[in-house]
């Protein structure tokens, strides 16, 4: 089933990054929260499932520094339990399963991914949510052909994340620009480029629906000629 085979990836939409009082902000990241919540509307009311990975920081972390250089070190921002570690917006229906940072036995996740529609978030103490022993195990059992991806940072964890997918062969990767903001550490266009060199696509959320409604077409479309042949 071709849905099954489309993921959405939520990338850090969580207080601290996303609400200006937050104590990462983002910056325009609430301009987007609205948007946030429409994708994962639209994901839940149409079969897909998420991944999502946020930001589970305790204070001996070595990405936590009270003098922060703010490119591999911050400061405390989405700490373990706190408010500023909830995801913003709506969530959706689908009951959302948490994957902690230590190493899970297989058979575990195996049963999180074999569920007709999932949304599981990963917990994360760095930048790269593929430092989690987890991340990759997830990514080769759901064995996605198209990932989706939204979110903050542009720059630093939305680049991760995409970087990391593009290494897994025979995976379609888009980015919606319109549901993404970035710290400004380097400008957006530039790391659209690095990504775009990785294959990814740059597009919007009306794009993808758009794209998305015509291959689910030409699938049924397909399927009802294989079924009267």
């Amino acid at each position: 089933m071709k849905v099954k085979k489309t993921i959405f990836w939520d990338v850090d939409t969580q207080y601290d990054f996303m609400r200006p009082e937050g104590a990462l902000y983002v910056p325009g990241a609430e301009e987007i929260i609205g948007k946030v919540g429409e994708v994962r509307r639209f994901a839940a009311e149409n079969g897909y499932s998420i991944l999502s990975d946020v930001d589970w920081h305790r204070r001996d972390n070595p990405e936590i520094s009270g003098q922060p250089d703010m490119k591999t070190t911050f400061p405390p921002h989405c700490m373990a339990g706190t408010p500023g570690a909830e995801r913003v917006g709506d969530l959706g229906d689908v009951p959302i399963d948490y994957v902690e940072i230590d190493e899970v036995d297989m058979a575990e996740l195996r049963k999180l991914v074999q569920k007709d529609q999932f949304h599981i978030a990963i917990r994360k103490q760095s930048l790269n949510v593929f430092d989690n022993p987890n991340t990759h195990k997830l990514v080769d059992l759901v064995r996605p052909e198209h990932v989706i991806a939204f979110g903050v940072a542009l720059d630093c964890c939305v680049y991760y994340v995409l970087s990391e997918l593009s290494q897994h062969e025979g995976v379609r990767l888009s980015l919606l620009a319109d549901v993404t903001r970035g710290l400004q550490t380097r400008p957006d266009e530039q790391v659209y480029d690095e990504l775009r060199q990785r294959g990814v696509e740059i597009t919007t959320f009306e794009k993808i629906k758009h794209q998305l409604s015509v291959d689910n077409s030409q699938l049924t479309v397909t399927g009802r000629l294989e079924t009267s042949d």
